[in-house]
């Protein structure tokens, strides 16, 4: 049997051929436990976050953590690919980003990891994206939601001409706009005007999912 309160602790050490190890027997032998495992790795990264935050870990162990977190996820992309319901073509669109300004990813990583679980269609632009070219990309893809991740709080600048330049290109009213993070909170989303602020990864997705 597999200990999952085990594997949170071993992402939390960094203990990569334990976890690897551990990934790669359920998606051989038990993919019906694919999600409790990346539960157990996002509360890892948790851990992780807050020995960054006591000076018990530093920039390279948050990198080297990213890394692990990164492999472990493409080991089980195929299981969750292989259970999500509907064609891609009727899954909703997903524009997600690290705002222009931030080049903070572990966080986005895992929420476009929990939304594709739940059947959205993620189209990752990655970190330091300005606002032009996210919502040109919205366009372009007919996307229905706009997720947008900042840690650091001198990036919430960013997101609200995001949210300005939905206005001017006039796709504002067709698009919702979720945005999550360490920088940012509900009284942050109401003041740029964002639509909802994504507390969590599975809260965010859940969002997405109702409208």
């Amino acid at each position: 049997m597999i200990d999952f309160d085990k594997m949170t602790e071993q992402m939390g050490e960094l203990q990569e051929n334990d976890i690897l190890s551990t990934i790669q027997e359920i998606v051989t032998s038990s993919p019906e436990l694919a999600r409790t495992a990346l539960n157990a790795l996002a509360d890892g990264m948790n851990i992780i976050s807050r020995k960054f935050d006591t000076f018990e870990y530093y920039v390279g162990d948050l990198i080297y953590a990213g890394e692990i977190f990164t492999t472990a996820i493409e080991m089980l992309n195929p299981v969750f690919s292989a259970s999500a319901d509907g064609s891609l073509a009727d899954r909703k669109k997903v524009i997600l980003a690290t705002v222009e300004g931030d080049f903070h990813d572990i966080g986005k990583n895992i929420v476009k990891v929990v939304m594709e679980t739940k059947g959205l269609q993620v189209i990752d632009l990655g970190v330091n994206v300005s606002p032009a070219a996210i919502v040109n990309k919205a366009i372009a893809e007919n996307a229905g939601y706009i997720a947008l991740s900042a840690v650091l709080t001198s990036a919430v600048d960013a997101m609200r001409r995001t949210v300005e330049e939905c206005v001017s290109a006039g796709i504002r009213d067709q698009v919702t706009i979720i945005i999550g993070g360490a920088g940012v909170s509900e009284s942050i989303a109401k003041k740029i005007k964002a639509d909802f602020y994504g507390k969590t990864p599975e809260g965010t997705a859940a969002l997405c999912l109702s409208r």
